[in-house]
């Protein structure tokens, strides 16, 4: 099922059905966001994930499908409950994730992680809650430098695709980037 069709009336009575397929859809890309925030342990990850999923159940009432699909609502609880985390365990500390763990843990003075780790958490939980297809090609042309054209050949692709998906992805990121600039 994809995002657009998961019916937020049947979520907001409890219908079981929606609920399972907002969770397909969703769960794996809150766990990636919230170990691209905070690098925890897997159990720790798990409770933030039932964390996320208690506050979506209790919170549906607030969902506002005129500024995005279920499963964003569901990913902006995610960034949110992962940056909680960050500032309440990490106070001291920024936590360098997806550098194959040989990065050491930076001391800071007591008030915490500076603001411009913070955005780099937040770009990166950013990227893993676009869908996966999008990921990949925003990679390929600013991670590895390929061209929209050897994308396209790699992909199987038009050029003419390629460009329009790098237009979505990074007018998705935008938006992101937007809503958590208005974030308290």
């Amino acid at each position: 099922m994809t995002d657009e069709l998961i019916d937020v009336q049947r979520l907001r009575v409890g219908d079981h059905q929606a609920w399972d397929a907002l969770y397909s859809s969703a769960c794996r890309r809150t766990y990636r966001v919230l170990y691209h925030l905070t690098g925890a342990k897997q159990s720790v990850l798990e409770e933030l994930n039932q964390d996320v999923w208690l506050s979506a159940l209790q919170s549906i009432e607030r969902l506002d499908a005129t500024r995005g699909t279920a499963v964003d609502w569901v990913l902006g609880i995610a960034r949110h409950k992962g940056l909680t985390y960050l500032r309440k365990h990490y106070a001291n500390r920024v936590v360098f994730v997806g550098a194959g763990g040989d990065m050491p843990d930076l001391s800071f003075a007591d008030d915490g992680p500076s603001p411009a780790h913070e955005r780099a958490m937040w770009l990166r939980a950013a990227i893993e809650s676009l869908p996966e297809h999008w990921q990949y090609v925003l990679r390929q042309k600013y991670h590895v430098g390929l061209t929209v054209q050897q994308i396209a050949d790699q992909m199987d692709r038009t050029p003419k695709a390629i460009e329009s998906t790098l237009s979505r992805a990074r007018a998705r990121l935008r938006e992101l980037v937007s809503e958590w600039k208005d974030e308290p």
